[in-house]
């Protein structure tokens, strides 16, 4: 069974909204960038082995191409 939940950023070059997925063992999230212009292709995907390791990727991949104001 698959269940997940949605995580916003609101960053300055647009919203990062990132999709859980938790599909028995298996864990991924996939990132979309929300901003004008921008396709509404994925811009990221990260697969690890529980819930926490991808959340925990997720928010550093963000951080990392996406920081937040100072």
């Amino acid at each position: 069974m698959k269940t997940g939940r949605l995580l916003k950023f609101h960053r300055p070059g647009g919203d990062v909204h990132v999709y859980l997925y938790l599909e028995g063992e298996a864990a991924r999230a996939v990132l979309y960038l929300l901003a004008p212009g921008h396709e509404h292709a994925p811009v990221h995907e990260v697969r690890a082995g529980s819930a926490e390791q991808v959340e925990q990727e997720a928010r550093a991949w963000i951080d990392a191409h996406y920081p937040r104001p100072s």
